[in-house]
């Protein structure tokens, strides 16, 4: 049991650093368009390039993971996203840093292979609080991207923090080599190789689940809008529409974040011992994120600091619908699916973020070329947000719940 703690542990810190990565560019931003002479119509581009790329390489993940162990990939990963964040410190160009923001992209796209690695490691009754764990570990991520990262940068410059978060990643990727078995306790060695064939009917059963779909869609709007604000808008938005400080507005990413991380500590308790449901749950969590996204939009132009660290705090709170979402689709699928059908549901959201991270941009350049005010095209961008929560909140209603699929036999 102390090596499955272990191994949450390492999937935690993998899972860290995947959403660090991601997230980075929201304080890294202004030092991109100084030293490689972005402008507002492209940045979008260096993010939407890594979340593009991790998009794409979720289903492959987690086939990969199903098919080879997730001990190996997470191995072969971790590494990819070391080297990517080698030549993205070192980038001289635009074109170098798109590139080296793609292959970071490849590279941590670790998180559906951890999940699968928890599913090896932990039972089904216990899955849900180790996969809260798990997330809640994660969250630190976007706290250490914002204040933290910056105090990094002014320390070391952002090439310098980039060489340290490369190292870092090698040196995972050191230890799962050497700590970690190859077989689980609770996994079952497959005696036939991989096929397309099976590869492609288990992607079929997953496809063909009617209850797989509106968890899917609820997490391709619902996370993808909440990173494209965290990992490239969110700081701007409050900038341009408050007089506060980067400096302070950006401890509003940190306050939120890590309160996250507590919030997802608790999700996976809640559904197994006070509701005893996962709906409920969402719907929930769902709700709480549904406050902010239409404040942003009907109240922008009007919020104060202490708005701006609530609001934060709710809108960030919509992740911890995730960690639910996760377990639920881990319950609905066979079980030596569950990277296939993590990797098919996580597909969707990192492409979501980089359109509509492009999107908000183009939207803010032609309402601001049409003559409206810096907050009327704010709030007309962050109508994207708006229609991502509604969706959103329709699904949380229509999902299925799951919870006595994992309990029935404890019951």
């Amino acid at each position: 049991m102390q090596k499955s703690y272990f191994v949450l542990l390492l999937c935690g810190i993998g899972y860290l650093l995947s959403l660090l990565s991601r997230s980075c560019p929201t304080v890294l931003v202004d030092y991109m368009v100084q030293d490689f002479a972005f402008t507002p119509q492209n940045i979008g581009f260096v993010s939407a390039a890594t979340m593009f790329s991790y998009g794409f390489m979720q289903l492959p993940a987690g086939i990969l993971a199903d098919a080879f162990g997730p001990r190996k990939i997470l191995i072969i990963f971790t590494c990819i996203a070391g080297i990517a964040t080698l030549g993205f410190a070192f980038s001289e160009n635009q074109i170098q840093v798109v590139i080296a923001r793609f292959f970071i992209g490849v590279g941590v796209s670790l998180s559906v292979i951890s999940i699968t690695m928890l599913s090896l490691w932990f039972t089904p009754q216990t899955f849900a609080r180790a996969n809260s764990i798990l997330c809640g570990i994660s969250e630190l991520g976007p706290v250490l991207a914002a204040t933290p990262l910056l105090f990094v940068v002014y320390l070391l410059s952002w090439r310098g923090a980039m060489v340290l978060m490369a190292f870092i990643l090698l040196g995972l990727t050191l230890c799962w080599f050497l700590f970690i078995p190859e077989v689980s306790p609770y996994q079952v060695v497959k005696k036939e190789k991989a096929t397309f064939k099976s590869v492609f009917q288990g992607l079929m059963i997953v496809a063909k689940n009617k209850q797989f779909w509106p968890l899917c869609l609820w997490q391709m709007v619902a996370t993808g809008s909440i990173y494209m604000m965290i990992n490239l808008w969110f700081v701007e938005y409050m900038q341009k529409t408050s007089s506060y400080s980067f400096m302070q507005l950006s401890s509003v990413i940190s306050i939120g974040g890590a309160c996250l991380i507590f919030i997802q500590f608790s999700v996976g308790f809640l559904s197994d011992i006070v509701f005893k449901s996962r709906k409920k749950v969402l719907i929930l969590i769902t709700s709480i994120y549904f406050i902010p996204c239409l404040l942003f939009v009907v109240a922008a132009g009007h919020l104060n600091y202490i708005m701006f660290v609530i609001l934060g705090i709710m809108f960030m709170c919509g992740v911890s619908g995730s960690n639910i979402c996760n377990t639920m689709v881990k319950e609905i699928c066979p079980k030596e699916l569950t990277g296939t059908a993590l990797g098919l549901f996580n597909m969707f959201y990192p492409l979501w973020t980089a359109l509509t991270q492009v999107l908000f941009g183009n939207i803010l350049v032609y309402a601001t070329n049409a003559g409206y005010s810096v907050i009327t095209s704010y709030r007309l961008a962050c109508g994207l947000v708006l229609f991502s929560a509604i969706l959103a909140l329709i699904c949380s209603f229509i999902a299925k719940d799951t919870y006595a699929l994992s309990h029935a036999s404890n019951e």
